[in-house]
């Protein structure tokens, strides 16, 4: 919540960093530049917003931190502590100093007197300045210490069961949990003011809260909750008043209330509104709202944000079955999810902002109408829920925790309810926030990841911290403990692998082998599969010698996020598993780096068009109700599932998987019991359309199947039937036109491996072999 009353002064820009080794440290209470300037201690220029290895990398102390195996070294900087040190004027003492992110441990000081602490990389942190600010010139001095040694000390019991290789520590720190390393992203744990910092201006009146939700839409009525919290200077509240007002086209509200208590709740209905749609399903009417305090005739306050009319709902059963559920719904009507997880940005958060505008651009392009934000990340910023707003994109937001069983100590358990408070109030108003999930993955990790299974609703964060929170400040918005969510139900009927949300990650096999094609799952969270940057891209951060081959391979390995050196550590399965996935699919092995890329990035684009075309397909009754698949960027340089790379270079992918997310989309089954494949129509808007189609086999160049089709609203159906040939490679071109829009897919029959070149040969002939940077 933003007040148009706020004035704030910036004091981003160049600011001064001295660092030095824990170890070559005598004394580390420095608080004034003076003191700084008279140390032994380096210094470089720096730039806030920012991670002290850019500014080093600029200096030319340090290489490239992405090229080669240059990412292992940042092991050897983790016990660095840093001095931001930044000098400014001020015209007045009345301001709150506030950092909108901090990584991670610092003691901040103002002209040498410390305003306070933070311990937390994920949140804002605000201060009084007044008592330390001077008219005139000031000095800043914040001292980051090496969140490495900080952390220590922080026991977490017996309780902890498990964790990943590298990521121990990162259960007690609130700190991005992907930077300890991952299996997409570098151990990389850098330190900064990786977010602006401001002075914002102390007012006697204002708003301490504001937040608009939509209750209930039925029959034509809206059911509106506006809560409030105010600071006032006047003795009598009812002398003030709260108006609230709203227009979209040509539809508008007002409402006016007397102030009683500083803080109060207020409901109203609103007729025949205008309502917020996801993309395709309908329109993206946003109301622009404006919520004022007043004292007599004068504003005292004013709160603006956009406010769309919309209620999410979940249908949703504790293990699936036939009659199990999985399922969305807007404003009454079911939501077929085609959606994509995203991950961090950069593994240097102070770039996330620079590299968004782009990664919004594909987020729209690839047809998504939800995207899941990934619980080992950062938590995104305004610009990205403005968007999804804008662009009608439902957002899954992970409370950020994964893959582990967190300890319940009173310190872990009251640093997440600050942060979840924090976090639910700065994103709850946004249109687009269809859920909040409480981590990503921790049930399956207690439940199924281990010899013996612990019930994971024991997990007091998920189950009691969180929620406390939500009923507080967020309570009508969906709530899934976990991604997949094991409920009691289900764990205690033993059959807790079996839940209707799940991440198909598995043997990461031939695409269709039975694990994909016999799971159980109505909704698929998190599914994807390998494939190999562009050349052009590798040789931007792999060295000439170690481009080819890829066996034993010092720098291939690092690059697929082993943070050690040799065949056998963590994480080192993710290049041979690239692959043999080539090696299910094709006949021919790869004998250069072009070939690797090219049959990788074909094997990768078959199985994302499988995933999502048979969830599609699967919508024909309901039996499943969306895929959201991983993933749509890289966040640095690497060997991965991303659709695009790090340099926003499009793998082949990223068209296929794009062209099977179209709204209205024809695709072919599966050859059933009798022998014959099915083509099904998808129609994912919320009007009838009629289309005229032709599949054409290319191999044998013959049209086996043409004709007209209405397909009903927000629906999948059977089209028509046509004979599976044989288990050899065939290629069928399926074409359809709405009125006088042309669109194509494609359909890959038989059994492999394939020739690839074959394969390559009738992808090009359909005008379907799209890729950035992949040479003919």
């Amino acid at each position: 919540m933003k007040s148009d009353f706020e004035k704030n002064v910036s004091l981003n820009g160049q600011w001064d960093l001295f660092f030095e080794e824990n170890k070559n440290l005598k004394c580390d209470a420095f608080t004034t530049f003076k003191a700084l300037k008279k140390s032994h201690l380096k210094n470089v220029p720096a730039t806030v917003p920012g991670n002290f290895e850019i500014d080093l990398e600029k200096a030319g102390i340090i290489d490239d931190i992405f090229f080669g195996n240059n990412p292992l070294d940042a092991q050897k900087r983790e016990n660095y502590h840093l001095w931001y040190v930044k000098k400014f004027t001020s015209d007045s003492k009345n301001y709150n100093l506030v950092f909108d992110g901090i990584d991670t441990f610092a003691d901040i000081y103002l002209n040498g007197k410390l305003v306070g602490t933070t311990d937390n990389m994920l949140i804002s942190h605000s201060f009084d300045a007044e008592p330390f600010l001077k008219k005139g010139e000031n000095e800043l001095v914040v001292h980051i210490k090496p969140t490495f040694l900080l952390s220590r000390g922080r026991e977490f019991g017996a309780g902890v069961i498990k964790h990943q290789e590298h990521n121990a520590e990162s259960l007690v720190v609130r700190k991005a949990a992907h930077m300890y390393g991952w299996d997409i992203m570098p151990r990389i744990l850098s330190g900064g003011i990786w977010l602006p910092v401001n002075l914002i201006e102390k007012r006697e009146e204002f708003f301490t809260e504001c937040y608009l939700s939509c209750v209930k839409i039925e029959n034509g009525v809206a059911a509106l909750r506006l809560h409030y919290g105010v600071k006032i200077a006047g003795d009598l509240a009812h002398e003030y008043r709260i108006k609230i007002s709203g227009n979209c086209k040509d539809s508008s509200f007002e409402q006016v209330y007397t102030l009683w208590y500083t803080s109060g709740t207020r409901n109203f209905f609103v007729q025949n509104p205008y309502l917020w749609w996801t993309k395709d399903l309908g329109e993206q009417n946003l109301y622009a709202v404006k919520v004022e305090l007043i004292l007599g005739d004068k504003v005292m306050d004013c709160v603006t944000f956009d406010f769309g009319f919309r209620v999410f709902g979940l249908l949703r059963s504790s293990l699936a079955d036939e009659n199990s559920e999985f399922c969305f719904t807007i404003n009454g009507q079911r939501l077929f999810v085609r959606g994509t997880n995203w991950v961090p940005l950069d593994a240097l958060h102070s770039r996330d902002a620079e590299r968004l505008p782009k990664a919004l651009e594909l987020l729209g392009e690839s047809g998504c109408n939800m995207v899941r934000c990934w619980g080992g990340n950062v938590y995104e910023n305004e610009a990205f829920f403005d968007y999804c707003d804008q662009k009608g994109i439902a957002v899954w937001q992970d409370f950020a925790m994964g893959c582990a069983t967190y300890p319940l100590t009173r310190q872990v358990m009251e640093d997440l309810e600050k942060e979840a408070v924090c976090i639910v109030k700065k994103y709850r108003q946004h249109t687009s926030l269809a859920l909040w999930a409480g981590d990503n993955e921790c049930d399956e990790c207690c439940a199924l990841w281990t010899s013996h299974s612990l019930d994971p609703n024991r997990n007091l964060l998920t189950r009691q911290v969180i929620p406390y929170v939500l009923n507080l400040h967020d309570p009508e918005r969906i709530y899934l403990p976990s991604s997949p969510y094991i409920d009691s139900a289900a764990f205690e009927s033993g059959m807790f692998k079996n839940t209707p949300e799940k991440h198909l990650w598995g043997p990461r096999d031939y695409f269709k082998s039975d694990f994909y094609t016999k799971s159980t799952a109505k909704f698929a969270s998190e599914t994807g599969y390998h494939g190999c940057p562009s050349p052009a891209s590798i040789e931007k951060f792999i060295d000439s010698d170690h481009l080819w081959p890829y066996k034993s391979n010092q720098q291939w390995l690092t690059h697929a996020t082993c943070m050690e050196k040799g065949d056998n550590v963590t994480y080192a399965y993710r290049i041979p598993l690239m692959a043999s996935q080539i090696g299910v699919l094709f006949k021919e092995e790869p004998l250069c780096l072009a070939d690797f890329s090219k049959m990788s990035q074909a094997s990768q684009a078959e199985a994302m068009k499988f995933f999502v075309e048979r969830f599609r397909m699967g919508k024909t009754d309901w039996r499943r109700t969306g895929i959201i698949w991983w993933n749509l960027l890289d966040g640095w340089p690497q060997f991965s599932d991303a659709v695009t790379d790090y340099y926003f270079t499009k793998k082949l992918a990223f068209y296929v998987t794009k062209r099977s997310q179209n709204p209205v989309c024809l695709m072919m089954s599966e050859p059933d019991e009798n022998g014959k494949l099915t083509l099904v129509g998808a129609n994912e808007t919320m009007k009838n359309v009629t289309l005229s189609y032709k599949v054409t086999e290319l191999t044998e160049n013959r049209v086996v199947l043409c004709g007209e089709k209405e397909l009903c609203a927000n629906s999948a159906e059977e089209i028509s039937l046509t004979d599976y040939l044989c288990d050899e490679l065939r290629f069928y071109l399926i074409e359809w036109n709405i009125g006088s829009e042309a669109h194509k897919n494609y359909y890959l029959s038989g059994k492999g491996p394939f020739s690839f070149k074959e394969y390559y040969a009738l992808m090009k002939l359909s005008g379907m072999w799209e890729a950035d940077a992949l040479e003919d």
